[in-house]
């Protein structure tokens, strides 16, 4: 799906997203990678828009996301972070997702990509996506049962 082999200049992209943590791959770096990235990082779709040229090749990703500090959408953001994770240590996996409409029926097939990550030694696997919009706040825990919360949904609730 995302083309190219290269590896991703790690501290460049951890500058890129303000991210100047540990670097250790467990949840709480995910985390903590997840929201500084967020943060930093907008979804925008204009070259879509403005009908470029896409591409998904990890150099071409890595200079629009890092170098010319543009934003991106989910193939783009979502790919380039996967990368970053795998060079991190984390497992990723790339799985196609879809979106509820308004009216309640699902959009069409790979019309979005998320992730999921674990870190190494632990069993705990964690949905990641910093390429929708409005996304969560954070990874969500995926084998929690009910409701799943990030910090700023719990505060909203309480």
């Amino acid at each position: 799906m995302i083309d190219g082999e290269a590896r991703v200049d790690v501290t460049a992209f951890l500058d890129r997203i303000n991210y100047h943590g540990p670097i250790e791959p467990t949840a709480s770096t995910l985390r903590a990678i997840h929201i500084a990235h967020l943060h930093s990082v907008p979804f925008e779709n204009l070259d879509i828009h403005l009908k470029r040229p896409l591409s998904l090749n990890a150099d071409d990703l890595f200079n629009k996301i890092v170098v010319w500090r543009r934003g991106g959408f989910c193939y783009e953001l979502n790919g380039l972070l996967a990368r970053l994770l795998t060079e991190l240590g984390y497992a990723v996996t790339l799985l196609s997702a879809r979106s509820i409409n308004a009216d309640g029926s699902l959009s069409q097939d790979y019309d979005h990509l998320v992730l999921i990550a674990q870190a190494p030694d632990d069993p705990t696997r964690w949905l990641v996506d910093v390429g929708y919009g409005d996304s969560s706040i954070e990874p969500l825990r995926l084998d929690v049962s009910g409701e799943h919360l990030d910090e700023v949904d719990a505060a909203l609730k309480s």
